[in-house]
C-alpha cells in the first residue's frame, strides 16, 4: 500500500464554551471546557489512518504529560509514531480555542516543542518514502524545516500537498514544490491580497495562486463546496448540506480524506467530492470528529450535483 507522510505539529487543545468576559477585572470566563489531543499535523495523521490510509507522523512534544496523552491518541488511530520525538525539559504546544456558534477562534497558542522541529528529525523518515508515497507538510513547522522538506520533496519527485497554513510562511518555492495546496477563503485572501469584491473572487484568487506556480490549488469555500484550479480552468465540485455544530479540525480532516483518496488512485474530482463529504460530517459534530471509511463512502456516493466550470483554462506556470 502507498505510504502517506505527515510532517506536522501536535498540540493540546483545550475548547472552551460559552465564553463571556466577567464583570470584575478583564477576564474571560467560560461556561465550561474540553482538552483532547490536537495539532495540524496529528489531526491529519489520525483522520487518514480512520479512513484506511497507511500513516507515518512526524513531529515533536515535550517531556509533559500532554506530550503523552498527544503521542498516544495518534498511536491508537493505528499511526506510525516513530517519527514523533520527545524534547527533554520542554512543553508540548498547546492551543486556546474559544467556540461560537460553531466557529472557532484561537485565544491562545503555545507551539512549545514544535517550534524545535528540524530536517535533521523529518529526513530519517522522507528518505524511505517510496515512489507512489505521499507527503503532507503544513507551513506552521519551522521555516528552514518546510524549505527543506519541499526541496527534498522535489528531488525524489515525491508529491507533496501543502497547507498554507499560516499564509505568511508560505513562498513561491513552495507553492512551486506542491502537488497541491488547499487554503481556506481567509487563507487565499492573503496569499493573493484578494477578497471578496464579487463571487466570483475565489476563482480569481485561486487561478491567480497557479498563475504564481502552484501545480494546482483546492481553494476550500465551505457550504458551496470547494474549487479545484489548475492550468486547464477553475471548476467547483459540491459538498453535502449540513448543519455544522463544530469546524474544529475540518479542514484537517479535508485534507486526509484528500491524501487518501490520492494514494489509493483516485482522481482530483472524484478525491475533492470525498474530501468535502469527510469534513461535512466532521462539521455536524462537536470537537474533533473524525469520521470513518464507511460512513464518508456513504456521503461522497449521495453527491449527485455535478460539478462546473466557472473559469476557462489559464497559462501554465513559467
Amino acid at each position: 500500500m502507498r505510504r502517506i507522510v505527515v510532517v506536522g505539529e501536535l498540540n493540546m487543545d483545550i475548547h472552551l464554551f460559552g465564553v463571556a468576559e466577567s464583570p470584575g477585572p478583564a477576564m474571560l470566563v467560560a461556561d465550561h471546557h474540553l482538552a483532547e489531543p490536537g495539532g495540524k499535523g496529528a489531526n491529519v495523521a489520525r483522520a487518514a489512518a480512520r479512513l484506511g490510509g497507511e500513516v507515518a507522523l512526524v513531529g515533536r512534544v515535550g517531556s509533559d504529560e500532554f506530550g503523552h496523552d498527544c503521542v498516544g491518541a495518534v498511536a491508537a488511530d493505528g499511526v506510525d509514531t516513530s517519527g514523533v520525538l520527545t524534547t527533554p525539559d520542554t512543553s508540548t504546544g498547546f492551543v486556546a480555542i474559544q467556540l461560537d456558534d460553531g466557529r472557532h477562534r484561537s485565544l491562545v497558542f503555545s507551539p512549545g516543542a514544535n517550534d524545535l522541529l528540524t530536517w535533521d528529525d523529518v529526513e530519517p523518515v522522507v528518505d524511505r518514502l517510496d515512489h507512489g508515497d505521499l507527503l503532507i507538510v503544513q507551513a506552521e513547522v519551522p521555516a528552514a524545516t518546510l524549505t527543506a522538506v519541499c526541496e527534498h520533496a522535489v528531488a525524489r519527485g515525491c508529491p507533496v500537498l501543502l497547507d498554507p497554513t499560516p499564509p505568511g510562511r508560505v513562498g513561491r518555492e513552495h507553492l512551486a514544490a506542491a502537488e497541491v495546496i488547499t487554503p481556506d477563503l481567509a487563507e487565499a485572501a492573503q496569499l493573493t491580497g484578494r477578497s471578496g469584491g464579487s463571487l466570483l473572487w475565489p476563482a480569481f484568487a485561486a487561478r491567480e495562486l497557479v498563475e504564481a506556480g502552484a501545480r494546482r490549488v483546492i481553494l476550500k469555500l465551505g457550504e458551496p463546496g470547494a474549487l479545484l484550479a489548475d492550468a486547464t480552468g477553475v471548476v467547483q465540485i459540491p459538498t453535502t448540506s449540513v448543519r455544522a455544530r463544530d469546524e474544529t479540525g475540518a479542514g484537517d480532516v479535508f485534507l486526509a480524506a484528500l491524501a487518501v483518496r490520492r494514494v489509493k488512485g483516485a482522481g482530483w474530482d472524484e478525491a475533492v467530492r470525498f474530501a468535502n463529504a469527510a469534513a461535512a460530517i466532521s462539521v455536524e459534530r462537536m470537537g474533533l470528529a473524525l469520521p470513518g471509511r464507511a460512513e464518508v463512502d456513504e456521503a461522497a456516493r449521495l453527491l449527485v450535483e455535478p460539478s462546473r466550470t466557472v473559469l476557462p483554462a489559464v497559462a501554465a506556470p513559467g
